[in-house]
């Protein structure tokens, strides 16, 4: 299952990165880009929102929405 969230707060490559990493435990592919800003999960089943949500609070101000 495909899964798109927009990413809010991140500025840079650095950012994408660190992104990346954190919800790299939720999905089996994850794919980070700042333009547009979204992370693209490829997962077995829906990642909640919330699990999403809490990845990101631990490495910093970063928020995720729904796209769509």
């Amino acid at each position: 299952m495909e899964q798109v969230f927009r990413i809010e707060g991140m500025h840079c490559a650095g950012c994408a990165n660190r992104v990346a990493k954190a919800l790299a435990p939720l999905a089996r592919h994850v794919d980070v880009t700042l333009d547009p800003p979204q992370a693209q999960l490829q997962a077995a089943a829906p990642v909640p929102l919330q699990a999403v949500q809490a990845a990101l609070q631990k490495i910093g101000d970063y928020r995720a929405s729904t796209v769509g």
